[in-house]
This record gives C-alpha cells, structure tokens and sequence, in this order.
C-alpha cells in the first residue's frame, strides 16, 4: 500500500500538464440501456506552486459526467489549466464540451455535440463549435470498442498573434476571425488492458471543403489506472497538426498530463 501510494504522488509530482484538443475523446459506452436515469463523473484536479524569483501557480481541473437513460446518452467534459508566473506571464487555457448520442447502442447511430475552448498562449481567444456525425460501433465481449464516425460542423474562431515570431507579425494585425462549416471524421479505439487499466486512441481529420486536403490532424491517447476503488491515475497525449493555421504559428502543437482522478 506504502509504495503504491508514493508511486501515485511521484507521478503527480513530476506531471506536465497542458491541453490540446480537436473535439474531446469521451469514455466508453458499452452500458445497458436502462430505465431509472444513470450518471457517473469523474473529476481531477492538481495545484504546483513553485517558488524562486517570483512565484509561479498552476491550478488543473479536468471534469468528466455522463447521464444515460432509455436509449439517450449524454456526455458533458470540461476542463481548465491556469498558471500565474506574473501580471505578464498567464496561461488560461481549457474547454467545455457537451455530446448526446441516441440509439447509442445500435452499431449505427446519429450523435450531436457543441464546444467552446480557448488557448491565449497559442493565440486562440477562442473557439465555438456545433456539429453532427454518423456513428458506427463494434463492440467485441465487452472488453474493448471501435468507432468510426462522420459528419459536418460549423467552428467559429478568433486568434491573435500572441504565439507568432515578431518577425511575422504585419505591422497592422487585428485578430483574424473565420466561420467555416467543415467535415469531422474520426474513428476510436478503447478497452481494457486489464480489469485496472483502460485506454481510449483516437484519430481525428477536420477539413473545410475548399481545402480538403490541407486538414487539422489529431491523435489523442487517455490511459486510466485504477488504484482503488474510487481513485484513478490518468495519462493524456494530445498532439495537432494543422496544415494551414489560422495564424503563422507552429504547425504541430502536442501535450502531456497526468493526474489523480476521483470517480463517483
């Protein structure tokens, strides 16, 4: 018990967290229809303050609950990361994600969803977005599931030019709004590694129509640990690629995190 327990906080102390997301990767849902309304959430949260010429703070929430009742299935994720390292050096990045999927138990079946996010230290001020798929499961005994789905979405961004070399700044640079209606593919894979372990993989592919060729690429990997019965260790990879970002910045962004998550 001892070194399980500092093995779980030496993780959470050296973890780096940040945040990249496309449209969020959502647990398993291999569940019963059920009658009588179900919900689960999953909650984790980290504070580091680090103190030597000036006081840096890092405060982590990530928030994940679904409800399922008849053949509705509704998912709602929200998280936020905020670190002070002065009046001229804050990070406040996060999202809020919704997502209701009907028949969610047939192979085929249609889900909607609606996001907001923002990222002001790669210039995102922020980012809105509503959309629709078509979704086919397969489920093999329980342990593990593949998705592929496809649809259409309508985003709505504003960037400026906080991550931008000053070199490629235009000398007169207002921020730069779009409104596109896209299409959003995806496929997934989750299961069980073992009866403690759990991990969800997914690819993700965004293109405007006149520019299908030059997408938003995501590959998102979630590995969960469970440590007891109401605690869990939890890994996140992100990474982006963006063909033609809005703004000069770097093509590829990607983030790593950890954290304890606390299950209801």
């Amino acid at each position: 018990m001892f070194i399980r327990l500092t093995a779980t906080f030496l993780l959470l102390f050296l973890s780096a967290t940040c945040f990249c997301q496309i449209i969020n990767i959502d647990k398993i849902d291999t569940f019963d229809y059920a009658k009588k309304a179900q919900w689960n959430l999953n909650i984790a949260s980290g504070l580091e303050v680090d103190k030597q010429q000036a006081t840096l703070f890092d405060a982590s929430t990530f928030a994940d609950a679904s409800l399922q009742k008849m053949k509705e299935l509704f998912i709602f994720s929200a998280s936020n990361r905020f670190t002070y390292n002065g009046p001229e050096d804050v990070l406040n990045t996060g999202f809020f994600h919704l997502r209701w999927r009907h028949n969610y138990k047939n192979k085929l079946h249609p889900e909607t969803y609606t996001q907001y996010q923002w990222d002001n230290k790669r210039g995102m001020v922020h980012r809105a977005l509503a959309g629709a798929n078509l979704r086919y499961n397969f489920w093999h005994h329980q342990m593990w599931e593949m998705t592929f789905a496809t649809g259409l979405m309508y985003e709505n961004e504003e960037w400026d030019y906080t991550a931008v070399d000053t070199n490629k700044i235009p000398a007169i640079h207002p921020n730069i709004q779009t409104s596109l209606l896209k299409s959003n593919s995806y496929m997934k894979w989750e299961g069980k590694i073992s009866s403690k372990s759990n991990i969800a993989i997914g690819l993700f592919y965004q293109a405007g129509f006149e520019h299908f060729l030059q997408p938003r690429l995501a590959f998102n990997v979630n590995f969960d640990v469970d440590v007891s019965k109401h605690f869990a260790i939890g890994f996140k990879y992100g990474g982006i690629y963006d063909v033609q970002p809005v703004v000069p910045i770097n093509k590829f962004y990607y983030t790593l995190s950890n954290n304890l998550i606390y299950k209801l």
